[in-house]
């Protein structure tokens, strides 16, 4: 081991890869930065829940009709979440609709 100094931002970047840290701090990024890439009126109403290992954004729409206008989007907002968070941090978006699981539509006999 070396015992030259090293730059801070290298030995905390190489703790957060090791510790597993860095989807954390991605997520964080994205939340943090979601109604600078929506806008105000669709962050009322979608938000981001998590971000997968490999790249896939998952929000959380409050109604069928914002998920479905969210959905339509979903090129724009990869690239703007590249601009804004970094690029390749998000690959795909994933958008649902709250109680639009497999329960609710049997609720509703879909």
């Amino acid at each position: 081991m070396s015992r030259d100094p090293m730059p801070i931002g290298d030995i905390v970047g190489d703790l957060m890869r090791k510790r597993g840290w860095n989807r954390q701090l991605d997520a964080a990024k994205i939340e943090g930065q979601w109604e600078t890439v929506v806008g105000a009126t669709v962050a009322e109403h979608c938000r981001p829940v998590q971000i997968h290992d490999d790249g896939t954004l998952e929000v959380l729409a409050d109604t069928p009709a914002w998920a479905t206008q969210l959905s339509f989007l979903r090129g724009t907002l990869i690239d703007r979440l590249g601009k804004i968070c970094g690029p390749g941090l998000v690959k795909d978006v994933k958008v649902r609709a709250v109680g639009a699981g497999p329960r609710a539509r049997r609720r509703y006999g879909k």
